[in-house]
């Protein structure tokens, strides 16, 4: 299988061991992935498959953007699919217009590449549990304590999907204050 790779802002470490304390606070069983704090992520564009080598350009791609960091707020607890059997449960995000412009960059430097981005509308979130397996029908979703974070870097990661931590940092871009 080829490599995948996608675009994201890793989560602090101290800022991931929090939700998933409180993730695994829970109990859940329903499943099949509870991603590592080392794992938590917001992604920017999921890439995928890199079918013409291009991912060195790529990265070199990504050293243009020109970007100030930036305050992320967490609100609470969100999902996709059915409330009583959420696809993903993540953490969700306060409207940020920062982070869409830096989405909106990453997806620019990426035009003319030989890859199939994902096109989905861009909803920023950060995975708590993914992949229902059906074990149980959920009442609620259980809620998180809010917190916050300063996004200071985006990376490009791969996949590793049978290593952990899974998500691999290929290349980290600092982002600049003052441009």
């Amino acid at each position: 299988m080829n490599n995948h790779y996608f675009i994201g802002i890793k989560v602090p470490l101290q800022t991931a061991e929090f939700l998933t304390e409180q993730r695994d606070s829970w109990g859940l069983s329903g499943h099949r992935r509870y991603p590592l704090a080392e794992d938590l992520h917001i992604t920017l564009l999921f890439i995928g498959g890199d079918p013409h080598d291009e991912i060195g350009k790529v990265a070199e791609a990504l050293k243009e953007i020109e970007h100030p960091s930036f305050e992320l707020k967490i609100t609470g607890t969100a999902y996709f699919g059915k409330r009583e059997r959420p696809r993903v449960v993540y953490a969700a995000l306060e409207e940020n217009m920062m982070l869409n412009t830096l989405q909106e960059k990453v997806r620019e430097a990426l035009q003319g590449f030989h890859l199939s981005p994902d096109n989905k509308s861009f909803v920023p979130h950060i995975t708590l549990a993914n992949k229902w397996s059906g074990k149980e029908v959920w009442e609620q979703i259980p809620q998180i304590q809010t917190d916050s974070f300063r996004a200071e870097e985006f990376t490009l990661f791969r996949i590793e999907p049978a290593g952990k931590p899974r998500y691999v940092a290929v290349k980290t871009y600092k982002l600049k204050d003052g441009v």
